[in-house]
């Protein structure tokens, strides 16, 4: 799965034609709503690791869980191995995929070469109509970090959201929409855990220095200070990610 998005990557930084081509990752608008919410409950649970590693998934069980029918769990689970969230044993069931700590590094190379491209873009020609928009709205998302840390962990999802918006926006920023689409599905794949990372209260301090750090350097012409602090603060990232990582291999196999 990683090295799929890797190889795309490197297609369309070596071949600009192919960037318009389509990548596979499809708009969800037209899912039906049980089934959003089934798929998105589900791939939760999954990349937390809050189901045992190897069990197999039961349509009519989750059915009742998620009070629907087995229509809408049918078809989140075919979303769901379609991802690669799911796999078939050996019987023709699907279970949970194990967590992958070498696939987590993979996308945080990607990112990293992604965001190192993107953040240099925007500091030579970008838009500053939207890079002030951006420190605009980390400078009040800074003014209110301590209401953040107290709110509880599963309604953080607004300050996530600026996070993800602040990298994506850089890229928009630089006129690059096939790096801004690329960031956006690396994000996608590891939003659940980011989201959890964020509970902890020095990564919201630090993501707040950070981004208006990385924005300072962006606005007063110096891509290489840029860069770097942009490297230091996704290699940060990736360390709190990797530990979650550890985390839900443990929850998988425990519950065994």
């Amino acid at each position: 799965m990683a090295q799929n998005l890797i190889d795309r990557v490197r297609e369309v930084l070596t071949n600009p034609s192919r960037a318009s081509e389509p990548t596979g990752r499809g708009s969800r608008g037209g899912n039906p709503p049980h089934a959003e919410r089934v798929y998105q409950g589900l791939r939760n649970q999954v990349l937390r690791g809050d189901l045992p590693a190897g069990v197999r998934l039961v349509e009519q069980r989750l059915a009742e869980e998620f009070e629907t029918s087995r229509t809408p769990v049918r078809e989140a689970m075919r979303r769901l191995e379609g991802d690669g969230h799911l796999v078939r044993d050996a019987s023709g069931g699907l279970t949970p995929r194990v967590p992958d700590v070498r696939t987590m590094h993979e996308y945080y190379d990607v990112r990293l070469a992604l965001e190192d491209l993107t953040v240099r873009r925007a500091t030579l020609d970008g838009d500053p109509v939207r890079l002030a928009a951006l420190k605009a709205e980390w400078e009040e998302l800074g003014s209110r970090r301590q209401e953040i840390k107290e709110t509880p962990p599963d309604e953080q999802h607004e300050f996530v959201q600026a996070d993800e918006r602040f990298h994506i926006g850089i890229a928009e920023a630089g006129g690059n929409e096939t790096a801004a689409h690329y960031l956006a599905e690396i994000t996608d794949r590891i939003h659940v855990l980011r989201i959890q990372g964020f509970t902890i209260e020095e990564r919201i301090d630090a993501t707040v220095d950070e981004h208006l750090e990385i924005l300072g350097a962006i606005l007063d012409g110096d891509a290489d200070a840029a860069a770097a602090f942009m490297r230091s603060h996704v290699q940060r990232n990736a360390a709190v990610v990797r530990t979650l990582v550890g985390e839900a291999l443990s929850r998988m196999f425990d519950r065994r």
